[in-house]
């Protein structure tokens, strides 16, 4: 078709040619030649409209000429429907190719071309593979991420009561149990006669092994209380060695003397004055020396310097744990060895000498060849490990081995000697008086390791004094007499056994820990002793301890993770008739009651500043 046909408009309203339409309307008149040769064959001059207005314009000039229309008549499709009507429609962009995609011969056709097939085959693999790789790399940073690690779980003897029972016999222990399990007591420390057990009297080891079993009965461990530095004058270790019998001759501590003085009395070996303050040596007849005794005379000190005799230990610690013992506290060790050089002491002068002594006095001298010496945190490390292997769990470190310090002298710990091997770590007994702000600091200077703690206060304020030491981070240790009988009257809010079970909470087994001297009311002088304990979305705990012969309006609101309110959680039946308080209404941090000598256990939602 030629480019002049093309664009060319053909309209027949009468029989159809193959190559061309015949036009089947009236020629148009040469008088409408002006139509014909129109710049536009869209519209007509104004002046040819028809005489009814038919082709009169709908929209006024001005509106008309902001209309666009462009076509592209090579797009355009010109049909012819009913041609008898002589209707024709024109479809713009008709013309125009639109993909609709490939058809199932043209996909069938490259379905099984080679080149296809493989990069089908590879990208599905490369998927896969890319997949697999997402995955194990989310695997192993969830894995190899850094986790907060979970809080070590605490031990029996570390979350439960310890009772002392000193030196009760069995029977009057065994009438106590009831009252102990009450209390859940997870312990008691026995004293039982330490060397008895060799040969000598096997029946102190039956009597041991029946007292234990009854006390298993109760959910009650029995941990004992050994004695090593020294045995009585009538063991046969000691007539042994008096009698220089090979093998025993040197099991205690023998030395000559200096001969005798201007009176004709004999001189000891050295200076060295036993914790009776009296001279630490006495004269044998039969062995014609003197033996060292540290305690009375009648206690001759065994020389744990020999091997032999710590091997005679050894097993001692055995027997005992295979006994039933599930520990082993050891009392006066850290006099256990003496400087071989036997070396006199020298007095002691600056901090902690006594001005009344003399050197008569045990307390006159510094003591440095009697107590303290290098080999004997190897041996408590050696002990040690043998009551853990002899226990019912060995290599778990679930046995108690710890000392009994008795005062006077800063505990082992406090010296900056290894002492990870206790279990738990000892601290001498602590005594709570008014003077609460030294009370706080030696309180504070012992936490952070959980140690085992003994508070004594005074005697009509020891039971109140408890619910102050169970919030503590330490193995408390308490004396029978603190734990006193509970009537039916008693509450659960009043229950000092229903308390206890506080020490399984989050905040007393993990939390941090606030112990401080702190002021009543509008003053600023500290009279009560607090110690508060929290942990990140768990409850808190502070517990007030009145020493004051008067009652005291504490003020928390200095103390780290208080609030402006707390609600009253734990007193004792008298203490709640004394203040009456509830247990549902809050009170104001800086206004709390707390009777004379008496203690009150608060609960609260920590501030956020405090947990972070």
């Amino acid at each position: 078709m030629s480019e002049s046909r093309k664009n060319h408009l053909s309209i027949d309203g009468g029989q159809v040619k193959e190559d061309e339409h015949v036009a089947s309307y009236k020629p148009i008149p040469e008088s409408d030649g002006d139509f014909r040769t129109s710049k536009s064959n869209l519209s007509k001059s104004k002046e040819k409209l028809s005489p009814d207005g038919a082709e009169e314009k709908l929209l006024p000039k001005e509106v008309e000429a902001k209309i666009v229309t462009r076509v592209d008549m090579a797009d355009a499709k010109y049909v012819v429907e009913d041609h008898r009507n002589g209707d024709a429609k024109i479809e713009l962009d008709a013309n125009k190719r639109q993909f609709s995609g490939l058809t199932k011969e043209e996909l069938l056709k490259y379905a099984d071309d080679p080149f296809w097939v493989n990069l089908r085959w590879a990208m599905f693999i490369l998927f896969w593979a890319l997949w697999l790789a997402m995955l194990a790399g989310a695997i192993t940073i969830i894995v190899r991420a850094p986790k907060c690690a979970a809080p070590e779980p605490k031990t029996w003897f570390e979350k439960g009561l310890l009772v002392d029972m000193e030196d009760a016999p069995y029977a009057e222990i065994e009438d106590d149990l009831q009252l102990l399990e009450h209390f859940k007591v997870q312990g008691v420390f026995v004293d039982v006669p330490t060397y008895d057990i060799i040969d000598e009297n096997p029946s102190a080891l039956d009597s041991f092994k029946r007292f234990v079993s009854m006390a298993k009965t109760h959910g009650i461990k029995v941990i004992v209380d050994l004695i090593p530095n020294y045995v009585p004058l009538s063991h046969m270790w000691f007539r042994m060695s008096e009698n220089k019998t090979e093998g025993y001759d040197n099991y205690f501590v023998w030395k000559e003397g200096k001969a005798f003085d201007d009176a004709g009395n004999r001189i000891p070996p050295n200076n060295w004055v036993s914790t009776l303050n009296e001279s630490a040596w006495t004269w044998s007849d039969q062995r014609n020396a003197y033996y060292l005794h540290q305690y009375d005379a009648s206690q001759p000190d065994l020389n744990f310097n020999n091997d032999e005799v710590v091997k005679e230990f050894d097993n001692i610690l055995k027997q005992w744990m295979k006994a039933g013992a599930a520990g082993v506290r050891l009392n006066k060790v850290r006099q256990l060895l003496v400087n071989a050089t036997m070396k006199d002491e020298q007095p002691l002068t600056g901090r902690g000498s006594v001005l009344a002594a003399d050197h008569t006095y045990h307390s006159y001298w510094r003591h440095s060849h009697t107590t303290d010496q290098p080999r004997m945190i190897d041996l408590l490390a050696r002990w040690a490990n043998i009551v853990d292997e002899a226990s019912e769990a060995p290599g778990t470190g679930s046995s108690v081995f710890t000392i009994n310090e008795e005062g006077g002298r800063a505990e082992l710990f406090l010296l900056n000697k290894n002492m990870t091997y206790l279990r738990p770590l000892a601290s001498q007994p602590l005594t709570i008086n008014e003077d609460v702000t030294t009370a706080a600091l030696d309180i504070n200077k012992r936490l952070g390791k959980w140690p085992a703690l003994n508070l004594r206060t005074f005697p009509d304020a020891q039971p109140e004094l408890v619910a102050f030491e169970l919030l503590l981070p330490a193995s408390p240790i308490l004396n029978p007499h603190q734990l006193e009988k509970e009537d039916n009257e008693t509450t659960t809010s009043e229950s000092l056994a229903h308390f206890v079970s506080m020490r399984e909470d989050a905040s007393i087994q993990h939390g941090q820990h606030v112990v401080a001297g702190v002021p009543a009311r509008n003053s600023s002088t500290n009279t009560l002793l607090a110690v508060a304990r929290w942990k990140t979305g768990h409850t808190g705990y502070v517990a007030l301890f009145n020493p004051t012969e008067d009652e005291q309006r504490a003020n928390l609101t200095a103390v780290s993770s208080i609030p402006d309110t707390l609600t009253p959680h734990f007193m004792s039946h008298a203490v709640k008739h004394y203040t009456n308080y509830s247990l549902h209404n809050a009170e104001p941090a800086d206004n709390l009651l707390v009777p004379p000598k008496s203690s009150v256990v608060f609960s609260y939602v920590p501030l956020t500043s405090a947990e972070n």
